[in-house]
């Protein structure tokens, strides 16, 4: 009985005290659930640690999941959190389950972490356990989203080593990717690899790696891979074919673009739409073919293709860049007969004609564009500005007031501008003037300046422009040099001409062939014939060859000091080079 009784109690304490031992691990763990969704990391696994002390076996891979559950739920998790929770499951010698991992998954989405989460992956495939379908495509859209490419094609390996086929709209995002940032030798692996897998892609998914091709001028192997799929039973569509269309145009083969043309018009399932004529179009205007972008332009419009504003706007920069005003001019009465509105890429299309001085139509045309409400940008108003010359009208007053309304702010191109049209039409005292309200003025403004004040000849306006320069920490460039030399040959001081070439020399600025023939116009004026001889002979030290106007400057100066050898010399030359001086 004494030995019963004694064997009764003892089990009883047992009992007691494997009682005491649960209630305390069972208060730890419902403590160490609330401090991690309140109180953060630290103290929550003080708590879990804790647990060891409080019964045997314990604490198990569910505490710690449970732990993780807890630890998501807080406002702020960060990467150092989910790191330290690992390291402790790695301490405590606990195996990780399914559940860990995919925990750990749903933790790394919430913070961001594409990079580690695809490292948890792994390590959860090395563990035997299968990531889900879901957790793999959420993962190669956040890599993909975030350009972590290299990331997404091992993601997408791994899916299909799972025999998981993704969705089309995350293949066209990471191929798209993959296309515009330079790797399409990388798309081309993740198409094969589908493609090896039994995918069956659409034209979606294959076209921007035919337009990236297309676009970096391999032609060839866009080609080949759209044969290649189109042998495989692959339909392509009018973006495919659009695509083959630019490369071939790019590549300037115009007789295979026109073929292409020809076999997409045939066939209604790609038939040529807007985008395709405006490309063809495009490439033959930047080859300077306008008269066939003309004509291509006229079948478009017999097709019943009416252009829009875009494809106007590629021919008209054409005609003005080939200064063709009457076509300009028809053209511009076509886009407001068809009612479409010119944008600022029409204003800005007519530059060309300013270039080659036409002022007047350029002004008509840009003066309706600028009042006709349309959405205006700096480039824009600085096209508008080079209009003005003298800036006596109010217009231009109008202009500037317009320009602010729209919280558009002028650049340095605009200023510069205004200040030309100042040094060309006012006194060089109120340029100057307009200069100095220029708040940050650039070397364009400082030379813009310098080279009125050159031409005027006005002495102390170049000096005080000088001093500017060396006030604002500005040294001269060689276009500043040339309008020193050029101001100093007119006023006849030709010393002071060579000390700035030779310090423009020295300061290993490289003279223009510009620089060079003012110097030698200087030289042949002061009857120096040959010190400008010498300086020709050594044009190549410059890294400069002779032009037509060297041989001209020469051979006039020749001439007039009745030098016939040298003029014969130079007419050898002239022929041994191919160049032809003007008489």
């Amino acid at each position: 009985m004494s030995r019963s009784s004694s064997s009764s109690v003892q089990s009883l304490d047992m009992s007691e005290e494997n009682h005491h031992n649960f209630a305390d691990y069972a208060e730890l763990r419902s403590n160490m659930q609330n401090l991690a969704k309140s109180s953060g990391i630290t103290k929550a696994l003080q708590a879990f640690r804790l647990m060891r002390t409080a019964a045997p076996g314990k604490p198990t891979i569910y505490d710690y999941n449970s732990l993780i559950n807890c630890c998501l739920k807080s406002e702020n998790l960060c990467l150092h959190d989910l790191s330290a929770l690992y390291s402790e499951m790695k301490t405590l010698g606990l195996s990780p389950n399914a559940s860990t991992f995919n925990t750990f998954l749903k933790g790394l989405n919430l913070i961001g972490e594409s990079k580690v989460a695809l490292w948890v992956i792994i390590e959860m495939c090395n563990h035997a356990f299968t990531p889900s379908f879901t957790s793999l495509s959420t993962l190669l859209k956040k890599c993909s989203d975030s350009m972590e490419l290299e990331d997404a094609i091992t993601v997408l390996e791994l899916m299909m080593g799972l025999n998981y086929i993704p969705t089309e709209p995350q293949v066209i995002l990471l191929i798209n990717r993959l296309s515009k940032h330079g790797m399409t030798e990388k798309a081309c692996l993740v198409l094969c690899k589908l493609l090896d897998k039994g995918y069956f892609p659409s034209p979606y998914i294959y076209n921007p790696i035919i337009w990236s091709l297309c676009k970096s001028d391999q032609i060839s192997i866009a080609l080949a891979i759209f044969c290649s799929l189109e042998k495989k039973g692959f339909v392509h569509n009018v973006c495919s074919y659009t695509a083959l269309f630019y490369g071939f145009c790019k590549k300037r083969l115009f007789k295979e673009a026109s073929n292409c043309l020809n076999k997409m018009t045939t066939n209604s399932r790609f038939y040529p739409n807007v985008r395709t004529y405006t490309t063809f179009i495009k490439c033959l205007c930047d080859n300077g073919r306008i008269q066939e972008a003309l004509s291509l332009l006229g079948r478009m419009e017999k097709r019943g293709l009416d252009p829009d504003i875009v494809t106007y706007n590629i021919i008209l920069r054409a005609l003005s860049n080939q200064n063709m005003v009457h076509e300009v001019f028809d053209l511009f009465q076509t886009i407001y007969q068809k009612e479409l509105s010119p944008d600022r890429y029409t204003a800005t299309a007519l530059s060309g004609l300013l270039k080659k001085g036409n002022l007047g139509i350029a002004r008509t045309l840009l003066h309706d564009i600028f009042y006709g409400g349309s959405d205006m940008d700096i480039a824009v108003y600085n096209v508008y500005y080079s209009l003005f010359s003298g800036f006596k009208s109010k217009e231009l007053s109008y202009v500037i007031e317009c320009m602010i309304k729209n919280d558009i702010e002028p650049n340095n191109i605009s200023f510069n501008t205004i200040l030309k049209g100042f040094c060309k039409g006012k006194s060089m005292d109120e340029a100057l003037k307009y200069f100095q309200s220029i708040k940050k003025p650039d070397l364009v403004s400082f030379n813009t300046i310098l080279s009125a004040a050159c031409k005027k000849g006005d002495s102390k306006m170049v000096q005080k422009v000088i001093d500017l320069m060396k006030d604002e920490g500005f040294k001269l460039n060689v276009v500043g040099f040339t309008c020193l030399m050029q101001y100093y040959c007119n006023v006849g001081k030709l010393n002071d001409c060579l000390d700035a070439f030779e310090c423009m020399i020295s300061q290993g600025l490289r003279p223009s062939m510009v620089t060079i023939n003012s110097l030698m116009i200087g030289l042949c004026k002061n009857r120096e014939l040959e010190a400008a001889y010498w300086v020709f002979c050594n044009l190549e030290s410059y890294g400069l060859s002779s032009d037509s106007r060297t041989y001209k400057i020469l051979m006039r100066a020749a001439k007039i000091e009745g030098n016939d050898l040298l003029v014969e010399e130079l007419q050898r030359k002239c022929r041994g080079e191919g160049v032809k001086p003007n008489n």
